[in-house]
């Protein structure tokens, strides 16, 4: 046990380090030291020869030995030059070490496991310590897992970042680690025998969200949505048939990457003005370690002997985007291992688009590989037992463009009849689907977000029964809204729902959705400047199981009765405006009660009327985000999380919104200045110091 962290002092090594003044290094042009050897080497070496001829001969012999021994020594000089450059940057992220945070931390953690130790001394008796014994191993398996960040400072000096042990240039960052998945000596290392003990004795689901984040791009940000999509796709994850079932996939899945998270295997990639965590990250070396894992046979072993019963790349194939070409193999660390000529498409589970741009193209080529004369289409239709496609964009930036040249491609789909997770997120040229997206009985994620170019959904979206997760946000074409969603009575989750017209006949009405009893996620967008109705907000009133609701306006009327007045409005549009304004309508007959978040953007006046405190005991979480609102309703609300964006009018100060909500733990304040005395940081942000 490390009682003290180490010092530069104790260590007689670092006494005697090299320094560049003690030690002259010879640059990259002959200095006046190496001049002055060359003339006694030649001189010695010919003062032995007696006749002028012999002389000469000689010393045309030992003129080009010279230059040999001169080029031998330049080598040997620039050698010991790099090797003392090297020696000094050792030394240079040593001293780094000490003085970085993590060092701070790592002598903090070794402390709190000494003062435990000496407890444990004092009060063993029996088996009574067995907490503490299971505190001290939490502490060092923490501390164990810090240890491989320190491998990092090695491949930031600037020697590493030129060149490796064996010469070759690896860039100039962490960010290009060399492949590691694919070194015996990584392998054989007591870093990788640690992580394979701890793999084998996870659950099989922690093992499977672990292999997505190996399959995935190094440094990649992956969403808790889409693990859970792909647990649920996969069947890791049962779907959640009770609107009281606590057990639901999203909260299976927050336990499991907590678990994840404290072991050491992932890490929260937080962002600025987040208050949860809802993506993660794994270290690169972690990842390594995972790849060669997942790699693994059945019949192979861990580094005890023990059988491995888990295989995370058994029949899944992935497209992924190289410099030269695109790849289909077991992982997309593969570079250079062409794996489709064995692709069987009859037993594939999951296909997954890793970074491949042209997905259609890609799949294409796939099925041309054994026989030219095989189309697409036919290629995946024999994929029967596919659970999981996902052709689509899964990266946070929307800059990640994905663009198909027509839609025939999916056709093939129609007999993938255990699909159950189908994501063509923000792929282009997708202006609707096809009729027999019917034909997929088992789906229950349909993620079709971002989608820019898509114009209908069609009815025949209302016989896919078994839906939970249905995602059409951002899909700013739309014509219209189908009718028979209600049909979809095991629905959960609906994004991007359009409000629309109803004297035009056109989009949807919530009314539309009565039938959806088990719905607890609802995104609304509103197109209508009437909007809402108490009609629309009794409508909600049905939706028993809602517990999260966003609605953003498209319209932002700075004050009706001046547009009118400008032409901007008919007098219809301008009495409807009024009245909904107006609306006296009692708030526990239009919002259900059991709402757990609100997120109003862009709201277009000043005041809901229909938003008060004393009707929604449940509400924890309160967003406000642009638009006009300027006043809250008086009363105690229960809200602990409230965000306000760009709300140029609202005029409240600390003590004023610490009276409305006395439970506050978490406030985020952006670009609010009549919001005044806030204890916020930087970033606008407020946090109870004691939650």
């Amino acid at each position: 046990m490390l009682k003290s962290k180490p010092s530069l002092e104790h260590h007689s090594v670092l006494e005697s380090k090299p320094s560049l003044e003690h030690h002259p290094i010879p640059q990259s042009e002959p200095s006046l030291e190496t001049t002055a050897v060359r003339p006694v080497i030649t001189a010695t070496a010919t003062s032995g020869n007696s006749s002028p001829k012999a002389a000469t001969k000689s010393e045309g012999n030992n003129s080009s030995e010279g230059r040999k021994e001169d080029r031998k020594i330049d080598d040997i000089l620039e050698k010991i030059q790099n090797n003392l450059n090297q020696i000094k940057d050792s030394f240079i992220q040593l001293q780094k070490l000490e003085e970085s945070s993590l060092a701070k931390q790592l002598k903090n953690c070794l402390g709190n496991l000494k003062n435990l130790l000496e407890s444990e001394e004092k009060e063993t008796t029996g088996n009574t310590n067995a907490p503490l014994f299971s505190d001290i191993k939490k502490k060092l398996m923490k501390l164990k897992y810090q240890i491989p960040s320190l491998r990092k400072l090695s491949w930031t000096s600037p020697t590493a970042q030129s060149q490796t042990s064996g010469g070759s240039t690896v860039g100039g960052s962490v960010q290009e680690l060399p492949k590691l998945h694919k070194s015996e000596s990584f392998k054989n290392g007591s870093f990788y025998k640690e992580i394979e003990d701890i793999f084998v004795r996870l659950e099989d689901k922690e093992k499977f969200f672990l292999s997505c984040f190996a399959v995935l791009t190094e440094h990649a940000v992956v969403k808790r949505r889409l693990l859970t999509y792909w647990g649920l796709g996969e069947g890791f994850l049962s779907e959640s048939n009770s609107e009281t079932d606590e057990e639901t996939p999203e909260k299976i899945v927050d336990k499991i990457l907590e678990k994840l998270q404290e072991m050491g295997f992932i890490e929260p990639a937080m962002r600025k003005r987040k208050q949860e965590v809802r993506s993660y990250k794994m270290d690169p070396l972690v990842r390594s370690a995972m790849i060669m894992i997942c790699k693994k046979k059945k019949s192979d072993g861990d580094s005890n002997g023990n059988a491995v019963e888990y295989s995370a790349l058994a029949n899944k194939a992935f497209l992924v985007k190289r410099e030269e070409k695109s790849l289909v193999g077991e992982s997309p660390s593969q570079e250079g291992e062409d794996q489709s000529q064995n692709l069987d498409p009859e037993i594939l589970v999951t296909l997954f688009n890793v970074n491949k741009h042209s997905p259609d193209t890609q799949l294409n080529n796939l099925a041309n590989k054994k026989s030219k004369d095989v189309k697409v289409v036919d290629w995946l239709s024999k994929m029967k037992s596919l659970k999981v496609l996902y052709l689509g964009r899964w990266q946070k930036s929307a800059g990640y463009h994905i663009e198909v040249k027509d839609t025939a491609f999916l056709k093939g789909l129609k007999s993938m009849e255990k699909l159950k997770f189908l994501s063509l997120q923000g792929i282009s040229r997708i202006n609707k689907l096809p009729p027999f997206i019917s034909m997929l009985k088992n789906l229950v994620v349909l993620d079709l977000k971002d989608c820019y170019n898509l114009e209908v959904l069609s009815e025949d979206i209302s016989s896919l029964t078994n839906l939970r997760y249905l995602d059409i946000s951002n899909c700013y074409l739309l014509g219209n809204m189908p009718k028979k969603l209600s049909s979809l009575s095991e629905l959960q989750v609906l994004k991007g729902f359009v409000i629309g017209d109803p004297r035009r006949g056109k989009l949807g009405a919530l009314e539309d959705l009565k039938g959806l009893k088990k719905l607890k996620k609802l995104t609304i967008i509103a197109t209508r400047k009437d909007f809402p109705t108490p009609e629309d907000l009794g409508a909600l009133l049905k939706l028993e199981a809602l517990r999260k609701l966003t609605i953003a306006w498209g319209v932002q009327p700075k004050n009706s009765e001046e547009q009118a007045k400008a032409g901007e409005l008919s007098k219809h549009e301008t009495s409807l405006l009024r009245k909904a304004a107006e609306s006296s309508v009692h708030p526990s007959d239009i919002l259900p009660n059991k709402l757990e978040k609100l997120d109003l953007q862009c709201f277009p006046y000043s005041t809901p009327t229909w938003l008060k405190p004393g009707d929604l005991p449940m509400l924890e979480k309160l967003y406000i985000r642009g638009g006009n609102f300027t006043t809250l309703e008086k009363g105690t609300w229960k809200v602990k999380a409230l965000r306000l964006k760009y709300l140029s009018g609202m005029k409240r100060n600390w003590r004023e919104l610490k009276e409305l909500f006395p439970e506050l733990v978490y406030l985020e304040r952006v670009k609010c200045p009549g919001i005044t005395l806030c204890p916020c940081d930087e970033n606008g942000v407020w946090q109870n110091p004691k939650t």
